[in-house]
Formats: C-alpha cells, structure tokens, sequence
C-alpha cells in the first residue's frame, strides 16, 4: 500500500489540477481556516521595524521559524505484516519538524529538516530512524509568473508488506534518496494556467543484514507539461503530457530501464466552493530498453469528489486506474485498481471526527501474482488550543495475496499528541513543512 518512488515521480505537478478548482477543499471540514487554532511561525527579524518601508527594510525580508513536534502511541497487531507469527507490541513514533521561511521582495525560500523516530517493544530490529534535510526557493519571474526549484536529501525506510520489503526474516530495509527538481508556472491569462515541470530522483537501498540490495537502485527523471483552460462558469479543462525516464544502477536489473510517453486529458469542475470533481483519461506507452521486452500501451483513469454534504460534514471519494512500476524489479510493472471513500463530521470547533475506507487491487504483468488490499480506519482530532492538538486513531489492514510472503492482516490502534508553532504567515494558512508548499 505505500506508494512507491516511481509512482511519486509520475504524480508530480498533477496537483495542478488541484489548482483550478479548490474552493470546495477550502470550505471542507478539513481545509477550511481555524483561525482560533492555527499558529503563527516565531519571527526572527529580530532588527526590523512593522513601520519600515525603507529600500533597505523591503530589500532585507523577512524570516520565519516554524516548528512542530508530534508523538504516536499505541499498539500494532502485526509489525513485520506477515501471514503467520505475528509479533503484537506497542509501538511509539515520534517526530520533530522545523522549516525556515524567508519572504523577500520578489522571491521566497525555505529550508526544512525534519526527523523521525520509531521504536517497537517487542522487537528492538524493527526500530528505525528516518532524515530528511529539503530546500526550495520561488522566484517571481514577470507579474503571474514564477519558477521553482527544490532540492531534498533523506534517509527513510520501506514499510512492511511492500514489494521491497526483505520479509521479517530480515531487518527493515533503509534508503538513500536524493531529489532535485524545478517547477515554471504562467498565469498571466485569467483563463489559461500552464505549468512545467522537471525531475530528477535517485534512490540506493542499504544492505539487509549484509544481504546486498543494490539491484533496487535507480534514478528517475521526470518532465511533465500541463495546460489548464477555464471558458468561464464553474468548470475548467487540462491536457498533461508527461516522459518518464527508469534507469537501474546494476546490470542485474538493466532490463528493467524503460521510457514512459503518457498524455492525459480531463476536467474539474466546482460547484459554489459545496462540491468539486475532477476527472482525467489517458493513454501511457512505455519502451524497454531490453530487446527481449515489448513495449506496453495502457490507459491511465482516475478521477476524485469532494462534496460538502453540509457546513459541518464532508464526504470524499477517489478512484483510479493505471500501470504502475514495482518497487522490486523481479515483479516489473503491475496494473493497479484503487478506490477510496471517507466522511468527515465537525460536530463542534474544537473536534473532526473522520472515517475512510479503501480497497486496491495489484495485478502484476511479469510474474504470477495478484495482491487484494483493503483499508478501514476512523480517527478524532481534538483541537486544544492554537499550539495544541489530540487524535486516536484506529486502522485495520488486511492484504490477500496469491505470494504468501506478502499476505498479512493487522490492527493498528495509536493515540496522538501534537505541539506546533505554525501555520500561518502573512499570506494565510501554509503547511510550510511541504516542498509543495511554493
């Protein structure tokens, strides 16, 4: 269930779609302003004067520390997600995450460190530790027009019961990521937007208990166009053309190296900020680069709702279609079918109550295997005071495969603390912890 590299790189800028017609998220139960609740970040112009409007006070800018620190606690039925011999312990995570945000006169950066700590109690090899250093910068390029770019080192590890896990019999596989990337963006014409983007990801898996996974190594490179038009009313229509470039770093996998052409089309459509919908169709033709490989043409469909049932309820719903690439080379591609539902209740300021419910089906096209994944959850978010939130939260996994390795079921169940000086700045709401942030 956890998305893989590849996937990410390809779901790069589709957030644009977003874009075009957001009014309905900011007025749902989870996006819209609480304004009672939400932080700001800690001031550093520690020499700067509000009444400045000097050359100097506009050229110097302005810097922001946000910070935020969460604890997860609770119990994992199944921590190495295996079919048989499952180890049942408590389990705490915890997180702490700064960004530093400058705002100038004509351009914006952001330097972000986070890091994340798990340990499990009945089983001290399942203990990781996750880092991610990332930075971004924005640069008004004309009036409506502005590039990006960004940058991002990390060490994360594969969770349990994906296609590149090693199995329980092996401790948890960690890796190496680097990601660098730029983004052009022209909206200088009310109704065309245009967006540009490139990037490129490395990622190198560690050893395994002295067991070598360089095999799993490669570099994606990503370049995809998009091209919104609003005639008027409450609709708009897009065309996204996308290359997506595989190169394995071992010859062992070599075969796997490949070009990815995808050309999509599709609408989103928002109803007076109560409902919005978005849709889109295509069609992806990928080459191998190995002769003894055909090449593969597939349709990619998908689309998502969110309507705003009443001021205090908001139901979602998302489905989608398409090939995707396996984190483990032996398994190649798969075609991957998903749907997912959830309803949020605001019963009253202070607490969101959310349920959501998924199922996904992998079917793998170079071996024979087929994964059956379904996901049900519900969760509550008590919001104490601006610096201070609550949540539990309760999850039951459960994955039905025709490779036993990779059949498991698990009940999770954790409780949330959450501290934070974020999320507002000048300019409103932000989540100044997200590269996509910019």
């Amino acid at each position: 269930m956890t998305v893989s590299v590849v996937l990410a790189s390809i779901l790069v800028g589709i957030s644009a779609e977003a874009v075009l017609a957001q009014q309905a998220y900011k007025e749902s139960v989870r996006g819209r302003q609480r304004l009672d609740f939400e932080s700001y970040g800690l001031s550093l112009d520690l020499l700067s004067r509000p009444d400045d409007r000097s050359d100097a006070g506009r050229l110097a800018g302005s810097f922001d520390l946000f910070s935020k620190a969460t604890v997860d606690a609770g119990r994992d039925s199944n921590v190495t997600r295996v079919k048989n011999g499952a180890i049942s312990s408590a389990v705490t995570e915890a997180k702490a995450e700064a960004a530093l945000r400058s705002n100038w006169t004509n351009h914006e950066a952001l330097l972000i460190v986070d890091l994340t700590d798990r340990r499990v109690a009945e089983s001290s090899r399942e203990n990781t530790t996750d880092a991610r250093l990332a930075t971004a910068v924005r640069i008004d390029v004309d009036d409506g027009v502005f590039a990006r770019g960004f940058a991002e080192a990390k060490r994360g590890h594969i969770r349990r019961g994906d296609d590149a896990d090693p199995g329980a019999g092996f401790e948890p596989l960690t890796f190496n990521q680097y990601l660098v990337g730029g983004v052009y963006d022209d909206r200088r014409d009310d109704r065309v937007f245009t967006r540009i983007v490139g990037e490129a990801v490395h990622r190198s898996y560690n050893p395994t208990d002295n067991v070598d996974r360089d095999t799993l190594d490669r570099t994606t490179f990503n370049l995809r166009g998009f091209v919104g038009y609003s005639p008027g009313g409450e609709y708009d229509l897009f065309v996204s053309p996308s290359l997506l470039r595989d190169v394995y770093t071992e010859e062992a996998s070599e075969d796997q190296n490949s070009t990815r052409l995808t050309l999509s089309v599709g609408a989103s459509r928002d109803i007076t900020g109560v409902s919005a919908f978005n849709g889109r169709v295509g069609v992806s033709h990928r080459m191998f680069d190995a002769s003894t490989r055909s090449a593969q043409t597939d349709f990619v469909l998908s689309g998502g709702l969110l309507w705003n049932l009443t001021p205090i309820m908001t139901f979602t719903a998302d489905a989608d279609i398409e090939n995707q690439q396996s984190d483990d080379p032996s398994a190649g591609t798969k075609l991957s079918r998903s749907f997912r539902v959830g309803l949020d209740y605001d019963p009253f300021e202070q607490l969101i109550i959310g349920g959501y419910f998924s199922v996904a089906n992998e079917e793998f096209q170079q071996i024979d295997r087929e994964d059956d994944d379904m996901l049900v959850g519900a969760n509550a978010t008590y919001l104490i005071n601006e610096h201070l939130f609550a949540g539990l939260s309760v999850e039951r996994e459960v994955s039905d495969s025709t490779d036993p390795a990779r059949a498991f079921d698990a009940t999770t169940v954790m409780f949330r603390i959450s501290a934070k000086l974020c999320c507002q700045a000048d300019d409103g709401t932000v989540n100044p912890f997200n590269l996509g942030r910019f």
